[in-house]
């Protein structure tokens, strides 16, 4: 596959680079512009300073800080995994910069200085100007020489991405059509249902087996815990900001008295088990916070649109042991639910594997990229290939597990998207078709590289 990008390398895909900038910052760069500090990553030959991995921390904490504005909180922030981006994207980026030496890429002066001239930030009356450049630089306290490198740097990484986008897939008119099939096509699908309730019949468990399961598990099995929440509501128009409002708390420890002194509603939610706990406060992530509450204990803010919550947890009383014939029974239950649900899964792999899914149950006409199929429910992702089924390959390989049940599908019928719509959306689709899959191939290939051991990539603690 190189050798082939290297014959590709040049002509039309040289010119164009300038048109996509990877780059969103102007000074972010493949090295850090400060002195040289402990290395966090080495990737390939490649070193990451601790500047580097920070900086780039900071400009993506910025981003979503733009983006969801008073809503980023520390549990956004936890799911939104920014240390694994920030990752990603500098191991892209020397992925890249390898790729692009191994290519035999390179920048010329010329291709240089036109990038660096259509900078706006180093134009004076539209036109680059060289002491405006220099200022520019000097007020980052950025050195010219290694923003020059790390801006060619930018440059041969941005070709390297060109390169293996504009070589890597290649589509013909019939891979275009196949795909606005998929988006504008209708599929029939027959199918077997496997329901493990008509299994269980088929389930033996024994004394033994029950008694020796009780006796590793009894403690586990203890009724619901009982708490006694009382929580401060904070919104724009409080006296106090929530942060604020949390570290007097921490102080005082006394929620009611506080609430009082601030004239900030508090509410009493009385002893409540856990399961009504979580559902009266189901937008407030409880299971963040309330298993690892003790008596008396403050949580953190709990934001939610224009309000803040803060809990105290004024009793708890623990779950007691269950009755050992109710434990008896649901371990039991237990059980032959999941071996029920077993046998299900065998016998629709079985008729797969024999081919013998009973006819008479289908679909009806369903669109090919649909999420879910009416009468039956949600398509799990990873059987979304199920509703690219044809004549060629009718059968499904592999049972399909909705709503607890297991499915068998087999291919019947296809309606095609209209032809005059075709031609009307045949142009406007193209390119849409284009853009997307050599997006796709991209993001795998780097995917690929990072994953399957081609570059050595290593992380310290950071």
């Amino acid at each position: 596959m190189l050798k082939f990008m290297r014959k590709h390398a040049t002509g039309y895909m040289v010119k164009a680079m300038f048109g996509l900038i990877i780059v969103v910052f102007i000074f972010w760069g493949v090295g850090s512009f400060r002195d040289s500090e402990r290395i966090v990553a080495e990737i390939g030959p490649y070193k990451v300073e601790a500047t580097e991995y920070q900086e780039a921390y900071n400009r993506m904490l910025e981003f979503y800080r733009m983006l969801y504005k008073e809503n980023l909180d520390e549990n956004l922030l936890k799911d939104l995994k920014l240390k694994e981006k920030v990752k990603d994207e500098i191991v892209n980026r020397y992925v890249l910069l390898i790729m692009a030496n191994e290519l035999g890429l390179t920048v010329t002066d010329k291709e240089f200085l036109e990038h660096i001239h259509g900078i706006d930030a180093f134009k004076r009356d539209g036109k680059f100007d060289e002491k405006q450049y220099v200022a520019v630089l000097q007020r980052s306290n950025i050195d010219p020489k290694k923003f020059e490198a790390a801006e060619r740097n930018n440059l041969l990484i941005q070709k390297a991405a060109n390169v293996i986008r504009d070589n890597g897939t290649f589509f013909s008119e019939a891979d275009i059509w196949a795909g606005y099939v998929r988006e504008k096509g209708m599929i029939n699908l027959s199918y077997s249902i496997f329901d493990p309730s008509t299994f269980t019949g088929k389930v033996e468990v024994s004394e033994k087996e029950l008694l020796d399961l009780y006796e590793k598990e009894k403690d586990g099995h203890r009724s619901e815990n009982i708490y006694r929440l009382r929580y401060l509501v904070i919104d724009e128009k409080s006296p106090v900001k929530d942060d604020v409002a949390y570290m007097d708390l921490l102080k005082a420890k006394e929620i009611d008295q506080y609430g009082k002194q601030k004239g900030l509603n508090v509410v009493d939610l009385g002893m409540v088990k856990e399961s009504e706990v979580m559902k009266r406060l189901k937008n407030a992530k409880v299971d963040d916070w309330l298993k690892g509450l003790k008596k008396g204990d403050i949580t953190l803010p709990v934001r939610e649109g224009d309000k803040s919550y803060i809990f105290q947890l004024m009793d708890v009383q623990e779950g007691k042991p269950l009755d050992k014939g109710v434990v008896l029974a649901a371990i039991k239950e237990r059980i032959i639910t999941e071996r029920s649900k077993n046998l299900a899964r065998l016998a629709a792999e079985d008729a797969i594997g024999q081919k013998s899914i009973s006819p008479g149950k289908e679909t009806g006409f369903i669109p090919r990229n649909t999420r879910s199929i009416r009468g039956i429910g949600d398509v799990p992702k990873e059987n979304a290939d199920l509703l690219t089924l044809s004549k060629e390959q009718h059968l499904y390989k592999r049972p399909v597990e909705i709503s607890g049940k297991f499915y068998a599908f087999s291919f019947k019928d296809e309606r095609f998207p209209d032809e005059k719509e075709w031609q009307k959306e045949k142009e406007s689709y193209t390119r849409y078709f284009v853009t997307k899959n050599r997006e796709d191939f991209f993001s795998s290939f780097l995917t690929d590289m990072r994953t399957k051991g081609q570059i050595k990539i290593s992380w310290q603690e950071i």
